[in-house]
């Protein structure tokens, strides 16, 4: 299984737009080509003009023969067309193929609202990253409320990255479990021990997303 992750960022005043012809055209078409979907996006807290979505495929073959028949179907392009009558919806699309590391659970959505986080390791060390994930920092985030939703390697993007995904009820429970783990002393001397040959994370970004009206749960 891989999971593409992709990003709309639209032309100024045009998300409600985009997330219309999601919600009564795209989807029908997705769904008529068997292309997965794992969810759909806007930020909370982050970027305001901004479509999150995540599809699955079998493979890179399966992936690629059902977009070129989404991309050509005659009826798709007509109702797009008619959606950009007064100009374009979409400014610029970011994508990227990734699979889930061994440690990942399967990949669900059973929270309100989602965190995608995304870490560039410091050159060879994204083993040992995704060595602290696996041994201490999920169990960690279980113990203070915080959801395991996914955890992903791109294998089309960047090679040293790491991006997951968290799950909450809500902001404020969010913003109650991560004081509440920054504080763990288990947290503190795992973060230490893993990190007294040098830091393992080059940069680090993230976004609070909540899921659409339209988005498969």
């Amino acid at each position: 299984m891989i999971y593409e992750n992709r990003v709309y960022t639209a032309v100024p005043g045009k998300l409600p737009a985009i997330n219309a012809r999601f919600a009564d055209i795209t989807i029908d078409y997705f769904n008529q080509y068997e292309m997965g979907m794992m969810g759909f996006w806007n930020d909370e807290i982050g970027t305001s003009n901004q479509l999150t979505y995540i599809m699955t495929f079998d493979d890179m073959a399966d992936r690629e023969k059902k977009w070129t028949a989404f991309r050509a179907d005659k009826g798709r392009i007509e109702a797009f067309a008619e959606t950009e009558v007064d100009g374009p919806l979409v400014a610029s699309v970011y994508n990227s193929i990734m699979e889930t590391t061994p440690y990942s659970p399967e990949p669900q959505l059973s929270s309100n609202v989602q965190e995608l986080r995304v870490y560039d390791a410091m050159p060879g060390k994204l083993p040992a990253l995704h060595n602290r994930f696996s041994n201490h920092t999920m169990g960690l985030f279980e113990k203070h409320g915080i959801e395991n939703v996914a955890y992903w390697t791109e294998v089309v993007g960047t090679s040293n990255r790491l991006v997951y995904m968290l799950g909450y009820e809500n902001v404020g429970d969010r913003e109650k479990g991560w004081a509440a783990f920054g504080a763990d002393p288990d947290w503190q001397k795992a973060r230490a021990e893993s990190e007294k040959d040098g830091a393992l994370v080059r940069e680090s970004r993230h976004s609070i997303i909540r899921p659409t009206a339209y988005s498969p749960r």
